[in-house]
């Protein structure tokens, strides 16, 4: 089981101490503040300002138990907002970092806004900080992504409009090298791969007629290269694709149906998360892949060991 990070206290960067005591000061609106309040001060105004900034020399500030539900809701909106997806919540490291990386970048500010005179009542000049904070984070709350099952239910046409990402893959055939321009045995190997990828994953849908570019140019070429040149054969040779690089077991996790698009056919193909580690072959050796955002990546030995006791548990 891979060991998690935990978090216990945040750090300023130690350029930035003497600017974070001084707001501590008598004359200052923060004098009976606790360490976090000025940190979380800075954060707003670093992020309001979209001002951030690497810690070159950490030094702990304040320790996170000091964080109560509120404090680690705003630090967790912003992280949300800057990375624009939820699953960062997971991260707490990287969270924390964001925060780390705002309030360095706000500091500065802050304390010129405390201590000039341009600004008058501060009090009411961090309200509208806090204000416009708020909206910005509200702006830019990421959407719910679709589940697979939602996206199984979408039409080729609906699927052109999302870009690849963890769930969605185009191919542009399943038998024709276009870059070379003659069949290759390769391409349905590396579609097998991407098959393999979403079974060891959460599922996920493959449509082979278009390109990178989201350019259906559909499977004609591909049905070209086969005898009887029909969708019937084409689905054959698929299966035998699947069944020499994955195994005849894992048939029965895909569904697959031909889509009209722009007059053009598209094989859609959706795959089903396995209950069962799968495996590509070649030749005599068997390869473990996953799927990371928009791609297949391979594990090595003692990762693929470390993905498989925590996903297949039993």
């Amino acid at each position: 089981m891979t060991e998690v990070k935990t978090i216990d206290r945040l750090f300023v960067d130690k350029r930035d101490l003497e600017d974070f005591k001084r707001l501590r000061e008598k004359d200052s609106p923060f004098a009976k503040a606790e360490n976090k309040d000025i940190f979380l001060a800075a954060m707003v105004i670093g992020f309001n300002e979209q001002c951030k900034m690497e810690l070159k020399t950490k030094e702990g500030w304040m320790m996170k138990s000091y964080l109560d539900d509120q404090d680690l809701a705003l630090i967790r909106a912003i992280a949300i907002a800057e990375e624009g997806d939820l699953n960062v919540l997971l991260d707490e490291p990287k969270v924390f970092s964001i925060a780390e990386q705002y309030a360095a970048g706000g500091i500065r500010l802050l304390k010129d806004r405390v201590f000039g005179v341009d600004f008058g009542s501060y009090a009411k000049r961090l309200e509208s900080d806090l204000l416009r904070t708020f909206e910005k984070i509200i702006k830019t709350k990421p959407e719910k992504k679709p589940t697979t099952e939602e996206i199984f239910d979408y039409s080729v046409d609906e699927l052109l409009k999302i870009d690849e990402n963890e769930k969605v893959e185009f191919k542009s055939s399943l038998i024709w090298d276009y870059k070379r321009k003659q069949k290759d045995k390769k391409i349905g190997e590396i579609v097998a791969k991407t098959i393999s990828c979403f079974m060891n994953s959460k599922g996920g849908i493959l449509l082979i007629g278009v390109n990178n570019q989201k350019e259906v140019i559909g499977i004609e070429q591909d049905l070209k290269t086969l005898e009887n040149g029909s969708q019937d054969e084409f689905e054959i040779h698929f299966t035998n694709v699947i069944k020499k690089c994955l195994g005849t077991l894992y048939r029965k996790y895909i569904d697959i149906k031909f889509e009209e698009s722009n007059n053009k056919t598209v094989f859609v193909v959706k795959v089903k998360k396995s209950p069962r580690p799968v495996f590509v072959k070649y030749k005599d050796e068997s390869q473990f892949y996953v799927r990371q955002g928009n791609s297949c990546q391979p594990l090595n030995i003692e990762e693929a060991a470390i993905y498989i006791k925590e996903n297949w548990p039993d």
